[in-house]
């Protein structure tokens, strides 16, 4: 009978019920689901990097190891698998832009990728790319490197551009995090990829050791193990190290001299070389100039030929003329002297009969004064021997004519000679200047070939000897080199990973007790209700004969049951949705598997437990308390607490002034002072939820609007390839047209800034001495104070890392770079900043104590009103040198992705408290209901129309829901400060606050859940019998 009873029991209040089971379910599930969240996070990273077989050590020396000290560190023992890699920054070409990438040599036993797409690579000339840089689209496409590398940089590789074949993850680089670099903006991009045969060196930068261990990830057995290991592995580390140096050092002495060897017998022989060059040129040249001679001459002599050929060519025409001019005389003569002769003849016979005179004279002039001798008489006597004298001349004139011809002949024929000569020399002349011409080139050919020649010698011999020097300057400088045995706790990603899961362990163990709290109030609250309603009932079965264990028990087990299924259930989905949840968010910051399911037996029986404390404990008190007295007395109902005057009745202007229905609002309010702490405290938890909820939020997202807005004010980062020059700060200041206001060059690396127990990465930034950068980063103290920036000597340092390393103002700290340089400054301020970690420095500061001058390789700029950014960027993209451009706006929307991961958690933590605010409501909200049952009959009764009645009931839940929420809110704001000291996230800070919106939604949404909760029961007020109020005690 009793069991049955017991069932009905639950069947018939079965809203009393649900409700203990509801908020055991919302306690169990919110404390089981974030408690296994660790563990489940810790077991998937387990799972992953025992797949990806991440290193124990990572062993590093300045000298490199070779194949056979490999081999000899895999002999060691306890040893799994040790390989050698190859690691280098490089500067890449990729997409259009130049990104710092660090270069990797694949790995198969340890450290092994996580193909993501495509395939992995087969030859020398093809790479794997970062999953978290690059998307499957690149695959196909080539990264190059940058012809801005150092030329000894770019000697580390076989190839200067690579073929990518696939996307991968790797255990290295588990966060979003790719570490610091000395090239660029000092930041790594993402990492690469290649086959060992992708490197030109033929010796390994680091070797990475993997233990044949088994201990679970983070645990103290581990770490004691690792660092049991320690000392030996670093002895071991610096005696091949050693090895190795003398090895390196005996090899490059003994290069070094061959290398001299060579320089001086390569000198001698290229001089000889050079110097029979130099010989055959001036003979040459030599030549040339004898060619020239005898090439002016012959053109001298030639000059002249035609004229005299002219010349003899006109005296053979007039020799030809005068010929015929005598031929024609002679002629004329012969003639002559034949009529002369015959006239003669007849001149003689009439002569001889009486010769006149005149007549001899007449024809005296003919003969060529032959016959003039006939002038006399006795001339006729010498006629015929002068006209014999005259053929004689006559004779000889035409041999000498003869003979004329004949020279002329002979003059012709050598005239025609001596043209065919001139033309033949010309001919030749022609052919000598080709010559000369061909030999004049050949001769410029072979000086220039021969300077060039000189000049590659000079400079190979400059180099050369400009190596050997280096080389002996490197060799005396050589020291012993430097060694690092680094376990996990260096990966950025392994350690953070652990704090991260760390986080989710910390608010585990704060949320979940206010809602075991509030649960075990609302046991307490309910069984208090239930035991007090039956107290009659019990007095019954105590009379009956039944035992008070076995009443007891019928209540525990109402409670218990209740309690149990609502822990099953809430154990059930808790385990499984808050992990997926909080999963999911952290998704954002880490590359591994999905996440593995994890069941706690441990934390299954402590739920039980618990679960059981919060209802079966209570219960046990209630019932106990109520066995106590004896059957008789407890089927009589309870004497009625003596009346009493609350508080405000002793302020008479305040109670005087109530009306009637509020000063019974406020009896009652103040006289049930049970209740009234019991609705106060379990609305103020639920209050205090909210606000520590909506808080977080507040917390979270603004940061990055405040981070880009108010504190890095410029609008877009340029980056350049190598230290500005006067001509692009011009070409810079130039753009104003385009949309630049106003612009500062500032030199930025990435550097560790050592604390007293631990270091953190830090990005040092030194601006241009002549510029102001107030315009472009508002440096201020947490409370808003504005901080100079600093003077020589003096560092102004990012709030979070200064109080995560200990470090207050005036302090000393040491900043060292990846070179172990250091710089020790003074902290002159602490500035606000809330996205990475910045430490800002002066110029003079930094030269003074690095010994070099700051390289000013990026600038901000700050972009006028109504300017595009992203068509700027674009613009100073396309300038000389330009690496990078950063605009501001897309770093904000991407941190702001990252954090709006966070915001998933904080609806699921408004959610839970809304739950528990309404299931808190609900049943205090019942049981004030049920409890008043006949008072509420009674104003009924009284004529209380049905919304006067529920104004009279719902005035007092109002009224303790307001004061509930308000005391949430102080509490609130303590649990917030609580709950955000538990969450650090490295590099990033938050601003610890609760708006003051938040605190109006946390009231305003307890008072809606109060409000919805009365709409609820409102329908049981209204099913209250009148008749109620006519049941006596009696």
């Amino acid at each position: 009978m009793i069991w049955k009873s017991t069932f009905r029991e639950i069947k018939e209040s079965l809203g009393r019920f649900l409700a203990i089971l509801a908020i055991v379910a919302l306690g169990v599930g919110f404390f089981a689901g974030l408690k296994v969240t660790q563990p489940a996070m810790l077991k998937t990273a387990q799972r992953y990097f025992d797949k990806t077989a991440l290193y124990d050590y990572r062993l590093i020396s300045t000298v490199g190891f070779s194949e056979d000290e490999v081999e000899t560190i895999k002999k060691q023992k306890d040893v799994k698998a040790a390989e050698g890699a190859v690691t280098f920054d490089i500067i890449c070409e990729s997409g259009g832009k130049e990104r710092v990438l660090k270069m990797h040599s694949i790995t198969e036993d340890v450290n092994r990728l996580v193909l993501v797409d495509g395939e992995l690579p087969e030859n020398a000339g093809e790479c794997v790319v970062d999953s978290n840089l690059y998307g499957a689209s690149m695959i196909g496409k080539t990264i190059k490197l940058s012809d801005g590398n150092d030329e000894d940089d770019l000697e580390h590789f076989s190839n200067r551009e690579y073929k990518i074949t696939g996307i991968v993850q790797s255990p290295l680089y588990s966060q979003f995090e790719r570490g610091s670099t000395s090239l660029g903006n000092g930041r790594v991009s993402g990492f690469v990829y290649l086959l060992p045969e992708g490197f030109a060196d033929d010796y390994y930068t680091e070797v990475y050791v993997k233990f044949a261990c088994d201990f679970p990830l983070y645990s103290e057995e581990y770490d004691a193990y690792i660092e049991q290991k320690q000392d030996a592995w670093e002895a071991l580390t610096e005696d091949l190290a050693a090895e190795r140096y003398q090895t390196v050092r005996s090899e490059a002495e003994t290069k070094l001299a061959d290398g001299k060897k060579q320089l001086a017998e390569k000198k001698e022989e290229t001089k000889s070389q050079l110097d029979d060059a130099k010989k055959q040129l001036e003979d040459a040249k030599s030549q040339i100039e004898d060619g020239e001679k005898q090439l002016a001459d012959a053109k001298k002599k030639l000059e002249y030929a035609p004229d005299e050929l002219e010349k003899k060519e006109a005296e053979l025409t007039e020799a030809e003329k005068a010929i015929q001019e005598k031929e024609t005389q002679l002629d004329q003569a012969e003639v002559a002297l034949g009529i002369g002769y015959a006239q003669g003849v007849g001149q003689i016979q009439k002569a001889l009969n009486g010769i006149s005179e005149g007549l001899f004279s007449e024809n005296g002039d003919q003969g060529n004064g032959a016959a003039g001798s006939f002038s006399s008489g006795d001339a006729l006597a010498d006629a015929g021997s002068q006209i014999a004298d005259a053929k004689a001349q006559i004779a000889d004139g035409r041999a000498q004519i003869a003979e004329a011809q004949k020279q002329i002949e002979s003059g012709k024929s050598a005239i025609a000679k001596a043209k065919k000569q001139l033309e033949e020399s010309k001919t030749q002349i022609a052919e000598k200047e080709a010559e000369l011409s061909d030999a004049k080139t050949q001769y410029e050919d072979g000086k220039k070939e021969y300077e060039d020649g000189l000049s590659t010698y000079n400079e190979e011999i400059e180099k050369a000897e400009k190596k050997i020097s280096d080389g002996e300057k490197t060799l005396k400088e050589l020291k012993d080199p430097d060694t690092y045995v680094l376990g996990r706790d260096t990966n950025v990603g392994y350690v953070c990973f652990e704090s991260d899961s760390g986080i989710v362990d910390g608010v585990a163990d704060v949320f979940p007790i206010f809602f075991f709290l509030v649960a075990a109030l609302v046991c307490v609250t309910t069984m208090n209700r239930m035991v007090e309603e039956q107290r009659t009932q019990i007095g019954v079965l105590k009379a009956l004969g039944y035992s008070e264990h076995t009443i007891m028990a019928k209540y525990m087990f109402y409670s218990g049951s209740a309690a149990l299924t609502g822990c099953v259930a809430g154990f059930a989905l808790g385990t499984f949705l808050f992990p997926k949840v909080i999963w999911y968010a952290y998704g954002m910051l880490y590359k591994m598997d999905s996440l593995v399911y994890v069941f706690d037996w441990k934390l299954a029986v402590i739920s039980v437990i618990v679960s059981l404390l919060c209802s079966i404990g209570t219960t046990f008190v209630s019932v106990r308390r109520e066995l106590t007295e004896v059957a008789a007395e407890l089927m009589r109902p309870k004497t009625p607490k003596a009346g009493k005057r609350v508080f405000l009745e002793y302020i008479p202007f305040v109670w005087k002034r109530l009306k009637f229905l509020q000063k019974v609002s406020m009896r009652n309010i103040f006289r049930y002072k049970k209740r009234f702490f019991m609705m106060v405290a379990g609305i103020s938890g639920c209050s205090a939820l909210l606000v520590t909820g909506f808080g977080v939020r507040d917390s979270v997202t603004g940061i990055v609007t405040q981070q880009y807005t108010q504190i890095q004010t410029y609008d877009i980062g340029v980056t350049y390839s190598s230290s500005v020059t006067p001509e692009q700060k011009s070409e810079l200041e130039s753009k104003e047209q385009d949309g630049v206001e106003k612009s500062v060059f500032v030199a930025e690396k990435s550097m560790d800034l050592v604390g007293s127990e631990k270091t953190k990465s830090v990005s040092l930034i030194i601006a241009d001495p002549d510029s102001d950068m107030t315009p472009f980063v508002n440096l201020h103290t947490e409370k808003g104070v504005p901080i100079t920036f600093p003077k020589k000597g003096e560092a102004v340092i990012s709030a979070k890392v200064a109080d995560e390393l200990g470090i207050k103002t005036g302090d000393t700290v040491t900043l060292q770079d990846s070179d172990m340089k250091t710089i020790s400054v003074t902290v002159s301020g602490l500035c606000e900043n809330f996205v990475y970690n910045y430490v800002y420095l002066s110029a003079d500061t930094y030269e003074e104590q690095m010994k070099t001058e700051p390289e000013y390789k990026n600038a901000f700029v700050c972009v006028s009103e109504g300017t595009d950014a992203h068509l700027l960027g674009t613009s100073l993209m396309a300038m000389s040198d330009v690496a990078a451009v950063n605009i501001s706006q897309d770093d904000m929307e991407r941190f702001s992705g990252m954090m709006g991961s966070m915001d998933l958690i904080v609806v699921v933590i408004i959610l839970c408290a809304a739950g528990l605010a309404f299931i808190v409501l609900y049943n205090l909200t019942n049981i004030n209901i049920t409890e008043r049952v006949c008072e509420i009959a009674t104003i009924e009764v009284l004529g209380f129309y049905e919304n006067e009645t529920a104004a009279y009931v719902f005035r007092e839940n109002t009224i303790l829901t307001f004061l509930g929420a308000l005391a949430g809110l102080v509490l609130g704001v303590f649990l917030h400060r609580f709950v955000m000291s538990q969450i650090v996230v490295d590099m990033v800070a938050f601003d610890v606050h609760v708006k003051p919106i938040s605190f109006v939604y946390s009231v305003v949404l307890t008072l809606v859940f109060t409000w919805f909760v009365d709409r609820l029961m409102r329908k049981k007020i209204d099913a209250i019998s009148m008749t109620e109020s006519l049941k006596s005690v009696d």
